[in-house]
């Protein structure tokens, strides 16, 4: 029996020598080979030349338009700085009538900056000159269409603006456009020196209205919330008096 055991295993090794097991490897479901996709990839391209070709031109164009357009507006801008520095020099010496009409043909006015670079910072300074120009000039309407067309980060330049815009309507006796602004000028950058001297204005322009009631409560605003403020005496002193008036 041990020889014959033996002789079988010897027999099934050999046989195992001679026909080795054939292992397959795994085929992973949905598998694709990188010829294929290349394949696909070239089909897509030639398949799509034409709307690929129009959607990279518009790309070139888009970013083409908008370098240019940055190199157009800084040069706008460098250009309009120096027109608008004359401009600049007259407001700040008081020459008003020199802002709103320049000086010869070589220092030009702020509305003629405005008008020529319309899209610079120089220009929206231009309105503002312009419009405290036109507004110390007596031009109330010229006043209020330069500096409605002003805007500004600086919040307290902003509130200024505000407030002469609710200068020019006052004196034009629009009254609810004045008491529209000089609220917008009180509210849009509180502090302590500029925001009673707004309501100050905002109550007149009330009691200018015959809305009393209104001006009590502006002049308490100043009493209560601007203690320090050297409008504090005249609005306790205006309030006593609105306040008599309406006890009669």
């Amino acid at each position: 029996m041990t020889k014959i055991k033996h002789f079988e295993e010897k027999a099934k090794k050999k046989e195992q020598a001679e026909n080795p097991p054939v292992e397959f490897s795994e085929v992973k479901e949905n598998e694709v080979s990188p010829e294929i996709i290349w394949h696909k990839s070239e089909e897509f391209l030639k398949r799509n030349q034409k709307i690929i070709t129009i959607a990279l031109l518009g790309v070139l164009i888009i970013l083409g338009a908008y370098f240019g357009w940055r190199y157009y507006i800084g040069e706008q801008e460098k250009s309009a700085s120096a027109k608008i520095f004359p401009a600049e020099q007259f407001f700040r010496n008081d020459s008003l009538n020199k802002v709103l009409k320049g000086e010869g043909k070589k220092y030009w006015s702020a509305p003629k900056v405005a008008q020529e670079y319309p899209l610079t910072q120089s220009a929206n300074l231009a309105h503002f000159y312009s419009g405290v120009a036109y507004l110390r000039g007596g031009k109330f309407k010229e006043a209020i269409k330069e500096l409605e067309e002003f805007s500004s980060s600086d919040r307290i330049i902003q509130a200024r603006a505000y407030c002469l815009l609710g200068d020019a309507y006052m004196e034009l006796n629009q009254l609810d456009n004045a008491i529209s602004y000089y609220r917008k000028a009180a509210n849009y950058y509180t502090n302590q020196f500029y925001s009673p001297m707004y309501l100050s204005k905002l109550a007149l322009a009330y009691e200018l209205k015959n809305d009393y009631k209104n001006a009590i409560a502006v002049y308490e605003e100043i009493i209560k919330e601007h203690y320090n403020s050297q409008e504090r005496p005249n609005a306790q002193k205006y309030k006593a008096r609105l306040e008599a008036m309406q006890a009669k």
